[in-house]
């Protein structure tokens, strides 16, 4: 008899993850580091244009973001390596890419300044000098943009009382605010205000539908809300603007897990082929689904693979026990 008890001790480890704050966090005794960058563009700023972070060596994509009103970006805790930070071609705007290296020495956390100059194309010459968005927050009033900023400071600051009162406040000024929904859906989810989080989300795809981070967004809350077939409906939505994104796969096969299984195996398997220690859990997963069609071996191979990279994790032991189980 396998051992059931075990297995509803991963599942609730499974299910944890979706509290996480940041689904891309790196593990706590590694050392992570921080880029800060701005988007420039003449004597202005560029707003609401797609950055991307890649691995040098492997051009695996690390993270994906969007620059801010003001220019700026931020991508967190970031392990030491060679980086590429890179900007997406627009009608008016060439792409760009800027190397950044992440090796201090003493080896210590870090947080890196990077300011990037955009090229415009000849058809941007008419443009005026100032803020220009990609597709996004174009018409940002004023006020909205002053509230948006001083509710970004506030979350960085550990203020997240005040955070989420800008942030509502310059939703309130400018409800197609892109920018600011996102980042307030993204602290209520982290809050676990779910429902909240919905409200403040679901106009995104509307807003934004080239955009693949606030339908990824929404479908992790619509999973906390025990819907998995509109999660699924979001997140497939996502996976056709980004396909290469490992936080997408695995939470779209956690939305497939109980319904259809096969296909929920095959977004675990790329979320881990896209970066196995961040979608590490899909392990567990796999190691369900292989246990539930008699495939001890497959089982026990993805059991052992998340002791491995996770060996002080809180359900390690269990997982473990579960091995060590299905061994007999």
């Amino acid at each position: 008899m396998r051992s059931v008890g075990l297995w509803i001790t991963i599942v609730c480890a499974l299910t944890a993850m979706f509290a996480l704050a940041d689904p891309a966090r790196a593990q706590e005794n590694e050392v992570v580091h921080q880029i800060e960058g701005r988007l420039q563009f003449k004597t202005g700023t560029v707003a609401g244009l797609r950055v991307r972070l890649l691995r040098r060596d492997s051009l695996e994509p690390v993270g994906d973001t969007f620059s801010h009103p003001d220019g700026s970006f931020t991508f967190t805790r970031i392990s030491d390596g060679d980086y590429l930070v890179e900007t997406f071609e627009t009608e008016t705007l060439e792409a760009t890419s800027t190397e950044v290296i992440l090796r201090p020495r003493p080896r210590r956390p870090i947080s890196l300044n990077v300011f990037i100059d955009i090229p415009s194309k000849s058809v941007a010459a008419k443009t005026p000098a100032g803020v220009i968005a990609a597709d996004v927050d174009l018409n940002v009033p004023k006020a909205a943009s002053k509230h948006y900023r001083n509710g970004v400071k506030a979350l960085k600051s550990g203020d997240a009382l005040n955070g989420v009162t800008e942030l509502r406040a310059a939703i309130a000024a400018y409800p197609n605010y892109f920018a600011a929904r996102l980042d307030l859906g993204r602290e209520l989810r982290i809050e676990k205000r779910f429902q909240e989080a919905e409200d403040v989300l679901s106009p995104l795809p509307a807003i934004a539908p080239r955009h693949a981070e606030p339908r990824l967004e929404y479908g992790i809350v619509l999973l906390e809300l025990k819907r998995p077939d509109q999660a699924a409906t979001e997140l497939r939505e996502a996976l056709k603007l980004e396909e290469a994104n490992w936080a997408t796969h695995l939470y779209l096969g956690w939305a497939l897990l109980e319904s259809q299984p096969q296909e929920a195996e095959t977004h675990f398997k790329r979320a881990l082929e896209l970066d196995e220690r961040k979608a590490v859990r899909a392990h567990l997963a796999l190691a369900r689904l292989a246990d539930a069609q008699g495939m001890r071996q497959v089982a026990i191979v993805h059991l052992e693979a998340y002791i491995a990279l996770m060996p002080d994790a809180p359900d390690t032991d269990a997982a473990r026990k579960l091995a060590d189980h299905l061994r007999h």
